[in-house]
């Protein structure tokens, strides 16, 4: 690009997708500029909480384009948290960037979005329509599946850690469909995004491949120098050792790998085929599972 880099405001910049989204927005020469409560290294930054409106004041001047990646991130917090950083947040930041004339708002959704009924998936939504109804700019919506990378956190970094026990686990075949993506390539989609003038429905995020629990483990497994054995409890079997989970972690005052938190949403399906986004911006996804994971183990042992 030609003469001053153009400035992107990005939220969520020290958050898992936003290291790589701000590395390849520098790569591509986008000049950067981070909003949040905790500095972010190599970047302009400055304080701003979605959870106080008055704190957004003037970030959005002389900006290009707005990637918002942070919002209420847990799903089991309390509905108002939801409403307070997901929706109230976005449509102040949405005000902000009508104000400073921003041309275009990518906005990081879930693909829980698409079908989920809890307050998490709810207020996604709602956000997601603020976004897309906004006339005054460009808005897109991207819903990533389950993402994985190096320095992954929650339950597939839980699963990993199990997956490299000497022990195997007796997982289940045939349980529900999930749909995951690298972080990398998440990125790469929302910096394509930005180029594009054409408002579109939301974009699905995804590998491509579909992965059942038992894949994703036995994947992992293999990545880590470990037998995948083929032994199976049946399917209804999971639950109850995620009941197990819960009564063990209780009795040892901290929560273990295998509790009902960590289990339940690698058992509920979460899967959706579309290739649409891939086909529409001209890109491949870079990475499966099985390629992403020595990156992610030796990212993990470093």
């Amino acid at each position: 690009m030609s003469g001053a880099a153009k400035v992107v405001l990005v939220t969520g910049a020290s958050g898992f997708i936003g290291h790589a989204l701000v590395d390849a927005l520098q790569q591509q020469g986008f000049a950067v500029r981070a909003i949040g409560r905790t500095p972010v290294a190599g970047v302009e930054w400055r304080h701003g909480d979605l959870n106080d409106p008055d704190s957004l004041r003037g970030c959005c001047a002389g900006v290009e384009a707005i990637c918002h990646l942070a919002g209420a991130a847990h799903v089991q917090a309390p509905r108002a948290v939801h409403e307070r950083l997901t929706v109230m947040g976005t449509r102040a930041l949405l005000g902000e960037a009508r104000d400073a004339g921003v041309r275009s708002f990518v906005l990081v959704s879930s693909i829980k979005a698409v079908s989920g009924t809890d307050d998490y998936a709810q207020t996604r939504r709602a956000a997601e329509a603020l976004v897309l109804a906004e006339s005054a700019l460009v808005g897109h919506v991207v819903r990533p599946a389950l993402v994985y990378g190096p320095g992954m956190k929650g339950n597939l970094a839980r699963l990993l850690a199990l997956a490299d026990h000497p022990l195997p686990l007796p997982i289940p075949r045939g349980v529900a469909l999930r749909s995951l993506v690298h972080r990398d390539d998440v990125a790469a989609v929302i910096v394509a995004l930005l180029a594009r003038t054409e408002r579109c429905a939301p974009w699905v995020v995804s590998d491509g491949q579909a992965y059942t629990l038992w894949d994703i483990y036995a994947q992992m497994r293999k990545a880590c120098g470990r037998r995948v054995v083929p032994v199976h409890l049946p399917k209804g079997s999971l639950p109850a050792l995620a009941h197990m989970g819960d009564w063990l972690g209780r009795r040892c005052h901290r929560r273990l790998p295998f509790d009902t938190q960590a289990l339940q949403p690698l058992l509920e399906p979460c899967h959706v085929e579309d290739a649409r986004v891939w086909d529409t911006l001209h890109l491949t996804p870079r990475y499966t599972l099985a390629q992403a994971l020595a990156g992610v183990i030796g990212d993990r042992h470093g």
